[in-house]
């Protein structure tokens, strides 16, 4: 039997949820570009600074009924409840064990933890992010984000990393469209120059300051 895929798993999801698959991996990106922070950008091997408990894209905690361990529950308990075979490395992952560590799986793996952790989140909705009754940003502080300090803080810096996601891929689109214009017709207008485009770090002072972009530390 064919093991579910990432692509498997989104339409089955959808059907009850609703959304595109465009919008759970926008969601997914989103998330996973603020938890692992400038320096684990976007590492499926992430790990918390300091020796924190957050592991992978998405920061599941590892020790028991932590999120690691609730996110391979609930994945493996929605996969039944539809009648589809659980894959073998989602069963290794599981089977006796009280603490999961999800840094030793790929990406598509972990956004399927990720998946199935929210999808049978008590408080988890992801039809209401769809609907624009709820912001990307408070499904993050309200589903995902394990704290409760300064919450109004922490969200403010969530949505900094939205800001700064969709203006470093703006910046790279741009540069990969002037490098095309400058190999057609080199510098025939200074606005194709694509040394004057901002620099990464200039987009990161510019929105955050001195404050740090993700909770990774």
């Amino acid at each position: 039997m064919n093991e579910i895929d990432l692509n498997e798993f989104l339409q089955l999801i959808i059907s009850d949820k609703g959304g595109t698959p465009q919008q759970y991996n926008q969601l997914m990106d989103y998330i996973a570009y603020h938890e692992t922070g400038p320096e684990q950008r976007m590492s499926t091997s992430a790990k918390q600074k300091g020796g924190g408990p957050g592991r992978g894209l998405f920061q599941f905690e590892v020790g028991e009924n932590k999120g690691g361990n609730l996110a391979v529950n609930r994945t493996v308990n929605y996969l039944e409840r539809n009648n589809q075979f659980v894959p073998q490395w989602l069963r290794e992952l599981w089977e006796g064990k009280k603490s999961v560590d999800v840094s030793g799986l790929n990406a598509d793996q972990q956004k399927m933890l990720f998946l199935g952790y929210h999808r049978e989140h008590p408080t988890s909705d992801f039809s209401q992010v769809w609907s624009g009754n709820q912001s990307t940003g408070n499904f993050w502080m309200n589903n995902h984000w394990a704290g409760t300090d300064k919450a109004q803080d922490k969200l403010e810096l969530f949505n900094k990393s939205m800001v700064h996601k969709d203006s470093t891929e703006a910046i790279k689109a741009k540069k990969e469209e002037l490098m095309f214009k400058q190999n057609m017709a080199p510098y025939l207008a200074d606005s194709n120059n694509i040394n004057k485009l901002p620099k990464t770090n200039d987009i990161l002072n510019s929105i955050f300051g001195n404050q740090g972009s993700s909770l990774v530390k």
